[in-house]
């Protein structure tokens, strides 16, 4: 790996964590609320509660891997 593209992959290593601090707790507010029962509304309620879950689950398991690849590629670099 030359020079440009590790210094590539140092930028993109800080964007990812950058928007990692930022983003991570993008569906917290809403789970929370769900948690205290601020929402009503049956099995709509649990379902988007559920739903809620699954894609805080998603979007933190898809920032920790973006973040591991690129520090994995600059361990090897």
């Amino acid at each position: 790996m030359n020079e440009a593209e590790a210094a590539h992959l140092q930028f993109l290593l800080s964007r990812l964590r950058m928007l990692s601090d930022e983003h991570w707790h993008t569906f917290t507010s809403s789970r929370r609320a769900m948690d205290d029962h601020a929402w009503v509304g049956g099995t709509s309620a649990r379902d988007f509660a559920a739903k809620l879950d699954r894609n805080d689950g998603a979007l933190q398991a898809e920032l920790r891997k973006a973040l591991r690849l690129v520090e994995e590629a600059l361990r090897r670099a």
